[in-house]
């Protein structure tokens, strides 16, 4: 006797629920869920949505202490900019279980406004 099984699937509606997310809010405007690539090398962790536009970038460093090194942002909300070096004062970086949140400000510019450069806050969360 052979039996056959057929099975049914809706399509997806957004970010499957086993799949690692990740959200912005800048100037304390939300977005939706994107997928995101959590990679470690040593202490090192890179923090990438899927797709990079619009999106971020994240790199934290988890050895002795937990620090962002650098931060950018590609089109969310129009906005894309950076946090790099000198310009991370007064940027932090936190790890609660697999979720990693860092918060700061970036310095950029609008696609509307290209060359009016400026800064915006912005808080990522990323569920590793």
């Amino acid at each position: 006797m052979t039996v056959f099984a057929v099975s049914g699937c809706a399509a997806a509606t957004g970010v499957p629920a086993d799949t690692n997310t990740a959200r912005i809010t800048l100037e304390g405007q939300d977005t939706l869920s994107y997928p995101i690539l959590c990679t470690q090398r040593s202490w090192l962790w890179t923090l990438e949505t899927l797709p990079d536009t619009p999106g971020f970038t994240a790199i934290v460093s988890t050895g002795a202490s937990i620090s962002p090194e650098i931060v950018r942002i590609s089109d969310v909300h129009g906005f894309t900019g950076s946090a790099a070096g000198d310009r991370m004062a007064g940027t932090e970086a936190s790890i609660h279980g697999t979720t990693f949140t860092v918060s700061g400000t970036a310095h950029g510019s609008f696609a509307d406004r290209p060359t009016g450069k400026t800064e915006v806050k912005y808080r990522l969360e990323a569920h590793c």
